[in-house]
């Protein structure tokens, strides 16, 4: 399946199996006071070569002036996850007004929108089991709600059939978010996930069924095999996946956009990974990311991102004019015009000599 997210005044990002690896990046306000900083770093990934192709806004207060819509001012893919700004009574959710703020980012352009259909009273409880019961942000205000609430469907199954059909007016894309995506390694691939795999598939089926586009995230922290064992599962159904890293250590703090760079690479040689979200290196740091490690986590996930599409696309074009440079100017320094550098001096073995 290929999903086309709506970007105002340009082309819509195509995603999913044969198309491009395609790369979102992350912004988003801890505090309202906090719109300047996430401003400048939109600006800077709008005008950035080969920046991102989806940019997400994933405040967690409300603005009059919300980030979503000067990423769509400046003409880029709005990505949004919607629980994240709704009122909260009490861990309690008011399910219209979660549908009337998707309603409005749709109406006003936002292409992407990230939802927590999944959680449910029998695997909140499996999940007691686990090191880490849940580590999802926008899931867990979900299962805060359900437990409150003491209901048999969660917030989004209650306005699900709307949010599909205002998605399909719209023509938006919607993500179906892995609220028990694994904390850590030794959480990875267990009965929870797996289960919670196996719902977001049969949702995935049905909301396509009505014509909407789909993505499905997951899997988090996991260790290679699982990862690969997780992509391998994923890429049979055919949808776009949105890997959450995903992290193949839990030891990289201060390094997880490398983490995640291997792990995006893990799953997309086997077929599972269609959208990077662009890890930064404050993923673990306890730190609001800076506007210099935002640029950074879009540059190594692009690198992710053209490693998985030479293996499945034969994307070589820009290796080969790389190399063609070297070649035809004795030099792996990038842009040099003549043999030898610094490193090398007279040991230079692409120098060429009188007798070659």
């Amino acid at each position: 399946m290929i999903v086309r997210v709506p970007c105002l005044g340009r082309e819509p990002v195509v995603a999913g199996p044969g198309a491009p690896t395609r790369v979102m990046a992350l912004t988003g306000m801890s505090h309202v006071l906090g719109y300047d900083a996430q401003a400048e770093k939109i600006d800077a990934l709008v005008g950035l070569q080969d920046g991102p192709d989806i940019i997400a806004d994933l405040s967690i207060v409300g603005s009059q002036r919300p980030l979503w819509k000067r990423i769509i001012e400046l003409g880029c893919a709005a990505g949004t996850l919607l629980v994240y700004t709704v009122s909260r009574n009490n861990g309690r959710i008011d399910p219209d007004e979660l549908f009337d703020i998707a309603l409005e980012q749709m109406a006003n352009g936002v292409g992407l929108l990230t939802i927590h259909p999944t959680p449910t009273k029998e695997l909140v409880d499996a999940a007691q089991k686990r090191i880490v019961p849940w580590t999802s942000r926008g899931g867990g205000l979900i299962i805060t709600d359900l437990i409150a609430s003491q209901s048999q469907d969660n917030a989004y199954k209650k306005i699900l059939p709307d949010l599909v059909a205002a998605a399909l007016r719209h023509g938006a894309v919607l993500s179906i978010g892995a609220t028990f995506r694994s904390a850590n390694i030794f959480d990875s691939l267990d009965r929870v996930q797996q289960a919670e795999i196996e719902a977001q598939l049969t949702l995935a089926s049905e909301i396509a069924e009505a014509g909407v586009g789909i993505i499905i995230e997951s899997p988090g922290h996991a260790r290679p095999a699982d990862i690969i064992a997780c992509a391998r599962r994923l890429a049979k159904s055919g949808f776009p996946i949105m890997p959450l890293g995903p992290i193949p250590t839990d030891i990289a703090i201060g390094w997880d956009h490398v983490a995640a760079a291997i792990g995006a690479t893990l799953m997309g040689i086997e077929g599972g990974t269609h959208i990077l979200a662009a890890v930064t290196r404050e993923e673990h740091a306890g730190n609001v990311p800076t506007l210099e490690s935002t640029l950074e986590a879009v540059r190594t996930a692009r690198i992710a991102a053209h490693v998985i599409d030479i293996h499945q696309l034969a994307a070589t074009d820009s290796d080969a004019r790389v190399v063609t440079q070297r070649a035809e100017h004795h030099t792996c320094v990038a842009g040099k015009q003549s043999s030898g550098c610094s490193r090398c001096a007279t040991t230079c073995p692409l120098e060429r000599h009188p007798w070659t």
